[in-house]
């Protein structure tokens, strides 16, 4: 069963990032805005279920505090995304709960990767050279990422995708790091 979600999770991360390479590619092509970043956001939340599940009770107190805010995430987002299909096009001018949700609900995945990330690079659940990128992906969304939006809007957009996109690949493909360490001869 959890293996099953774990996958499921990784497509839906797959897809999410996808999402925002599309988006952000069509944009800085001069090409129309999508609006697929309120899905992505789903897609997003349920890949951080797919990592905390990969955890298996090893990731800690870390673990459960991203646990939590992969599950607030989702909550959040399974309102905003129909939610946004009323509001899409009114762009700034969207009410009030839309705006604090939709913003919680990115906090919430950002923040959540972060202490995902620390807790697998401790527990060791993912593969040598991916092992940190659940970290990095998260700390780049949260800090440094940004100030690339000043020079192009959609270049962090597009960056991050890629990073979900293989995070999302970590996970369906069902790779851990125990599986890939050599049995030790007697």
């Amino acid at each position: 069963m959890s293996s099953n979600l774990i996958r499921w999770s990784g497509l839906a991360a797959l897809l999410g990032g996808a999402m925002w390479v599309v988006k952000g590619g069509l944009i800085m092509l001069g090409g129309p805005d999508p609006n697929l970043f309120v899905p992505a956001q789903l897609f997003f939340a349920l890949g951080l279920l797919g990592l905390h599940t990969r955890l298996a009770k090893r990731g800690g107190r870390l673990g459960r505090i991203g646990g939590g805010l992969a599950y607030a995430a989702v909550a959040l987002s399974m309102v905003n995304t129909p939610y946004s299909v009323f509001f899409a096009e009114r762009g700034p001018q969207t009410p009030f709960p839309f705006n604090v949700t939709y913003f919680l609900a990115s906090l919430a995945i950002f923040i959540g990767l972060v202490f995902l990330g620390i807790a697998a690079l401790r527990a060791n659940v993912l593969p040598g050279r991916w092992r940190i990128l659940p970290l990095i992906v998260g700390l780049s969304a949260l800090l440094p990422a940004w100030v690339l939006a000043f020079i192009h809007l959609e270049v962090p957009v597009v960056v991050l995708g890629v990073a979900w996109v293989l995070i999302g690949y970590v996970l369906w493909s069902g790779r851990s790091a125990s599986a890939r360490q050599p049995a030790r001869l007697r």
